[in-house]
């Protein structure tokens, strides 16, 4: 875990910094969004990785969650003004362009092979990773757990400040969506014609006019 928290204490450069950033988000992911179990050693569980690959787009690409996020403020007002605040810094503190990991279109939407991410996490014992198969040996469903020692180092990462964004970043998520699972949230992407329409190994089409236009219609603002 001492090389992973890196990004958390000093910069890196390039791919060096990528390779940690990318074992960081996906173990903060399946932390986030997992359930409490009743085993000590293993607490935490998560069931798919179509879920881990949703909620990893809408990190990578602010301007969708912004998108989302207006669309859930259409539809419950209740929730308007809570998103209205995040819509506005996330522009203001230019997120689009900032923080944008840009993601390729696979058969079934936004797609980036986690394995690697997946063994390196497991092989230093923050993450237990299990696949249930079917008779004919094919993958029915992946199970991730987060170990004792896994919760205890993303509990020490919580305070450190080059962290904070990520932390931010899926508590919004989950607040907003967290309910939502792996396959309805892709559908909710898929609903986004730039999305939809890209074509496979295209990367993802940006929707920041998109964004605009829909905050100007449901607040009366530019952003």
């Amino acid at each position: 875990m001492d090389n992973i928290v890196a990004i958390t204490e000093k910069p890196l450069q390039g791919e060096l910094e990528r390779f940690f950033k990318d074992r960081f988000r996906i173990f903060l992911i399946i932390y986030s969004f997992a359930e409490q179990t009743d085993d000590l050693e293993m607490p935490l569980l998560l069931y798919g990785e179509i879920k881990i690959q949703a909620i990893d787009f809408f990190i990578r690409n602010p301007d969708y969650l912004a998108y989302e996020l207006l669309s859930i403020a259409a539809r419950d007002t209740s929730k308007s003004t809570g998103i209205e605040k995040i819509v506005k810094k996330i522009y203001s503190n230019h997120e689009p362009e900032i923080r944008k990991l840009e993601m390729e279109k696979f058969f079934y939407g936004a797609y980036e092979d986690i394995d690697d991410i997946i063994a390196y996490l497991h092989s230093r014992q923050l993450i237990f990773h299990q696949s249930k198969k079917r008779i004919n040996g094919t993958v029915a469903e992946k199970h991730y757990y987060i170990t004792k020692l896994g919760q205890e180092k993303i509990n020490e990462c919580s305070s450190m400040k080059i962290a904070e964004w990520y932390f931010e970043r899926c508590s919004i998520i989950r607040d907003y969506l967290g309910g939502a699972t792996g396959s309805e949230l892709k559908s909710r992407q898929y609903q986004v014609e730039e999305y939809s329409n890209t074509v496979y190994k295209d990367k993802i089409q940006e929707i920041n006019e998109l964004v605009k236009e829909k905050f100007l219609a449901l607040y009366n603002k530019e952003l």
